[in-house]
């Protein structure tokens, strides 16, 4: 991830925005199906929304906001609100 978040840091522009979505939680589980019911193979891996807050202030962006949405029962996401 410290990766991932210094290329974002890198390619925007000072002030730029940052609107990143993740599954939220903790854990890890494999995905079989996707929308449709398409077959797949996918590990996903499941992040608190205070952990990726901080990976991003570690990377040099500042955080505005983070959010947990829960559409259903089970389910929940995370959203972290930066700016470079």
């Amino acid at each position: 991830m410290p990766a991932v978040l210094a290329g974002f840091f890198r390619v925007l522009r000072p002030g730029g925005p940052l609107l990143l979505g993740f599954h939220s939680g903790t854990g890890s589980r494999l995905k079989t199906e996707g929308y449709g019911g398409h077959p797949m193979r996918v590990q996903v891996h499941s992040r608190p929304t205070a952990r990726v807050a901080g990976w991003l202030v570690a990377a040099g962006f500042t955080v505005e906001a983070e959010m947990v949405h829960r559409p259903a029962p089970g389910v929940e996401g995370g959203f972290v609100f930066a700016h470079r």
